[in-house]
């Protein structure tokens, strides 16, 4: 995408580049997940993602609570713990997985983490119950054979092996109608996939059984953006928002979603502007300042244009079309200058 058709507010994530140089160690995150009683928390459902909060990888915790990842480049991730229908709080940590002896070219290292979840209704034990606390914490008594389906096709995602997991979870489905975690799952794994159609059924049903699962609802986005039916993609970003603020890829969503009509323009300005808030890596913060300096242009704010477009220079020097957006720089501040005279 040219930076022209950018500012004319032709928006697409995917066609901007970012140059990043090859990492170079394998490494391994393992950890393990507990309940503030010491108690290890199996068959949680533990993902990978980058530096720009997309999803690697995932994986389930085993009886005594632990996973790993394995084969990991040097680099910065972000493990998260989706409890799912289990009532515990969601968590996400931060790992720079960079090895201490790489620059000798010897081998990757293994960085070990712990999660320590509360329970949603033990949120405000000490401070006393209010109405917020006094909510119903969604649980599912789930059958011993939809459960064993579901774990089933966790493991086949593990192997990449999505034929094998699309069958387990169609059957879990199959034997447990209203199953949350397995809709869940297979909705967003046809998200992944870009089969977005197949993804609104299940993520449907996954959002009405539980207002509260914010990775169905900005799945439910996705495929409902992809699926050219924006007024819902909307309103499911804003839930997914709601319930996790601070997730840079939510807000991203939102901002592009609400960028497309002039009347939720000043929303979306918001919505990455949390983003730049929310995170300290650099290509979120590039795709943020990018689309920012597009929106501010298009409301006539040259200035914050401009600063928009200097810092998306400053956090990622790298990035393509670098001369077209200095010479956009200069227009905005040339343009700014004449509304200061006006």
């Amino acid at each position: 995408m040219s930076l022209v058709l950018l500012v004319g507010f032709a928006v697409s994530v995917g066609q901007l580049w970012f140059v990043n140089p090859p990492p170079q160690a394998r490494n391994k995150i393992e950890g393990r997940v507990s309940a503030v009683d010491h108690r290890p928390l199996s068959e949680m459902r533990v993902f990978l993602q980058n530096d720009s909060y997309s999803q690697i990888s995932s994986t389930i915790t085993d009886a005594a609570g632990r996973f790993r990842f394995n084969n990991l480049l040097s680099g910065t991730y972000y493990i998260e713990v989706e409890p799912g229908s289990t009532g515990y709080e969601r968590q996400v940590q931060r790992v720079e997985a960079f090895a201490f002896n790489e620059r000798r070219g010897g081998g990757g290292e293994v960085f070990r983490i712990e999660f320590v979840l509360r329970s949603k209704e033990s949120k405000g034990a000490n401070r006393g119950p209010t109405p917020k606390d006094k909510r119903i914490v969604f649980y599912q008594n789930v059958p011993e054979t939809a459960r064993n389906e579901y774990l089933t096709a966790v493991k086949s995602l593990e192997k990449d092996d999505f034929r094998d997991a699309e069958a387990s979870l169609n059957h879990a489905i199959e034997i447990f109608p209203d199953y949350y975690d397995a809709l869940e799952l297979l909705g967003a794994e046809y998200v992944k996939r870009q089969q977005y159609q197949l993804a609104i059924r299940p993520l449907k049903r996954a959002i009405e059984l539980n207002k509260d699962g914010w990775r169905a609802f900005y799945s439910f986005g996705i495929a409902q953006y992809e699926w050219k039916q924006p007024d819902a993609a909307v309103v499911a970003l804003r839930r997914a928002v709601e319930l996790n603020p601070n997730e840079p890829n939510a807000n991203m969503r939102l901002g592009m979603t609400l960028a497309q009509k002039t009347e939720t323009r000043g929303e979306a300005i918001q919505a990455f502007e949390r983003v730049l808030h929310t995170t300290k890596d650099k290509i979120p913060l590039s795709y943020a300042y990018f689309y920012l300096g597009g929106l501010y242009s298009k409301n006539d704010q040259y200035r914050e244009a401009a600063d928009a477009f200097e810092s998306l220079l400053r956090v990622n020097p790298q990035v393509g079309e670098k001369e077209t957006i200095k010479k956009k720089i200069e227009e905005f501040r040339l343009k700014a200058r004449m509304q200061g005279h006006k």
